[in-house]
């Protein structure tokens, strides 16, 4: 995958211009209760908050409640500049918290800001009505964003107790990429979060997809029949995943 400063850099303008295409009263179909402006606000505090965290090197639980000011696209676009520059003046090694716990180094950021982004920008495209093939998502990045789920919100979601329904090994095939992902309850406690397997192991239900409709469907996108899944997998679409 091309460097996630980069990419994410692409998915914020991307977005930036969206906003100035919404009215503001859109429903965001994927987020219930949500107008168009709700969702702008909150990518913008994200965009703050992760930031305040790159740039102070300390664990800050959530993003913060913020006041968007008017117009719209201009607040959002000085949040998306304060975030790319925090992150371009912080090295990516530099030890920086998360919310995970895991991989607590600045170079997590790009990349969970990166993928935040891009399924907030889906929502706005959704929320205005566009068709599907005008989404634009890049496989690379939904492959990548694929094992995020399971490696990083399947720890947030079980630490917060609602750990994601993985029971059995499930495998994820991308039609698209020749690759797949396995993900397994912890052999040693199943009470844990599921884990991304790296050998190979014997699955007890699939789900199949070009990576793009892969990653829309874990984050409740895309219906789940778009990735036809079977067995075990079929709980897993079913039950908690992500926020």
């Amino acid at each position: 995958m091309e460097d996630p400063l980069i990419l994410l850099g692409r998915e914020l303008a991307g977005v930036a211009a969206l906003v100035g295409d919404i009215e503001g009263d859109e429903p965001v179909p994927a987020c219930p209760g949500w107008t168009s402006a709700d969702l702008v606000t909150h990518l913008g505090a994200v965009h703050r908050w992760a930031a305040a965290i790159v740039l102070s090197g300390q664990r800050i639980a959530e993003e913060p409640v913020v006041r968007a000011v008017e117009p719209l696209d201009e607040w959002y676009a000085g949040t998306a500049t304060a975030l790319i520059a925090a992150l371009q003046a912080v090295d990516p090694d530099e030890g920086t918290p998360n919310f995970a716990k895991i991989d607590e180094v600045a170079g997590f950021w790009p990349r969970r800001q990166l993928h935040e982004t891009c399924v907030h920008r889906v929502d706005l495209l959704q929320a205005l009505g566009r068709a599907e093939p005008t989404w634009g998502v890049d496989p690379e990045v939904a492959g990548d964003g694929i094992a995020e789920v399971i490696r990083v919100f399947g720890r947030r979601m079980t630490a917060r107790g609602q750990r994601p329904r993985v029971d059995a090994p499930i495998r994820l095939v991308a039609t698209d990429l020749d690759r797949s992902w396995i993900v397994a309850p912890d052999e040693d406690d199943p009470a844990a979060a599921p884990r991304l397997v790296q050998r190979e192991v014997d699955v007890e239900g699939e789900l199949v997809g070009t990576a793009t409709d892969l990653y829309l469907a874990l984050w409740g996108r895309l219906p789940a029949a778009a990735v036809a899944p079977t067995g075990a997998a079929i709980a897993w679409l079913d039950g908690p995943r992500v926020p």
